[in-house]
């Protein structure tokens, strides 16, 4: 292996890491909600107000992070990232109020799209075609990984230490250190950066049919994914399942999942991808039914379908964007812009839409069809832009 070759893992590896620690700030408040929540003195509303302040700072700046990314480059950009996501650590460990919280929480959502964004980014300008399939699901493992770590590590770091706010320095160490990895392990981009390209393109993309047809796909993505995350413990804890079991089968799935993201997206070929994509939307459909059965079994059996589609389906998405020949690899980062920001637009919604059918019912049942429902048009809709040859311009 020449010391090119060997250069651009390291450069991924550190990419996994800012990831990891874009999962693990991103996660370290869910386990000690109760904790912080009396601290602070803040109603049920107010944290939920709170836990909801990134999304929507994240919505409002990806399309300018990704435009900044293809201009600056990612050595800059993703240090800046990290550096925010490290002070939203640190001023959660120093909020005094719920609009400190508010406030430190959102700004995670100003570094987070570099992350994200910069990501496939990197994929592109440091990886072949060949090789862009697993490097891409590598990646998409770190933010899973770190959310996992927060939920199990964070309580017990709040009892060695006496108190959260130390977990939370704790997290904001990790993350500035990542940063501080890409910085000594990053270089100039592989790819110059052309600010004329940068310029005539931008609007381009947008309206470009196959990138605007992907960016439908990402919305329906992220809506579901987004709704599970958030509600899928209660629905477990609305049948057979103790409060730690749901919240151990739910953490098993995401396992899984990470497990086919190390496998499937580098195995399945560029032309296979749209029809995959295709059978994960109908598994999803079907396996999210079970949720509403009382047998232990099938939930079992639906959470590790469920964890497999919501991790891998996020970089099968990708994977058809950055193989597109409507995007040229210096316009990856506003194209991974504006595939987040339709992503996080579902993002929003999925879980908000998921709450107002399970208040205006007695049971999770309209939910699920909900659910279902999104899960079988994306199936048809992507069914349809595959035939139509939307899907089929891979290089």
């Amino acid at each position: 292996m020449t010391n090119s070759s060997r250069r651009k893992w390291w450069v991924l590896g550190s990419l996994w890491a800012l990831y990891a620690s874009f999962g693990l700030v991103a996660g370290s408040l869910a386990p000690l909600l109760s904790q912080i929540r009396v601290d602070l003195d803040m109603s049920h509303a107010a944290m939920g107000a709170a836990l909801g302040a990134w999304p929507f700072v994240y919505l409002a700046v990806s399309a300018i992070a990704g435009k900044l990314l293809d201009r600056y480059g990612l050595h800059i950009c993703l240090a800046s990232g990290a550096v925010l996501i490290s002070a939203s650590a640190l001023l959660r460990a120093g909020a005094q109020s719920g609009t400190g919280l508010w406030f430190a929480v959102a700004v995670f959502g100003l570094g987070g799209p570099f992350i994200s964004i910069g990501a496939p980014k990197l994929v592109t300008e440091w990886f072949t075609a060949e090789e862009r399939g697993f490097a891409v699901g590598l990646y998409s493992t770190a933010a899973s990984l770190g959310a996992i770590t927060a939920l199990v590590i964070a309580d017990p770091l709040r009892v060695a230490t006496g108190h959260w706010r130390w977990v939370m320095v704790i997290f904001a160490a990790v993350s500035l250190t990542s940063g501080l990895l890409w910085v000594v392990v990053s270089s100039q981009n592989p790819l110059p950066n052309d600010p004329d390209l940068i310029g005539d393109q931008g609007e381009g993309l947008w309206r470009d049919p196959t990138v605007r047809r992907i960016l439908v796909l990402a919305f329906a993505i992220f809506f579901v994914g987004h709704a599970l995350n958030g509600w899928m413990p209660e629905m477990l804890r609305a049948g057979p399942w103790s409060s730690r079991g749901a919240a151990w089968l739910t953490a098993g799935g995401v396992t899984i999942g990470v497990i086919g993201s190390l496998i499937i997206p580098g195995r399945v070929s560029a032309y296979k991808r749209p029809q995959f994509l295709i059978m994960m939307f109908v598994a999803m459909a079907v396996s999210v039914w079970a949720l509403s059965a009382s047998s232990q079994t099938l939930h079992v059996l639906a959470i590790a379908v469920i964890g497999t589609v919501r991790v891998c389906s996020v970089p099968m998405a990708m994977l058809l964007l950055m193989s597109s020949r409507s995007v040229p690899d210096a316009r990856m980062g506003a194209a991974g812009g504006l595939f987040f920001t339709a992503g996080e637009l579902g993002g929003v919604s999925g879980p908000w839409v998921i709450g107002i059918a399970r208040q205006n019912s007695a049971d999770f049942g309209s939910s699920v069809a909900v659910l279902s429902l999104v899960a079988i048009v994306s199936a048809i809709a992507c069914w349809r832009f595959w035939r139509s040859g939307f899907l089929n311009h891979a290089e």
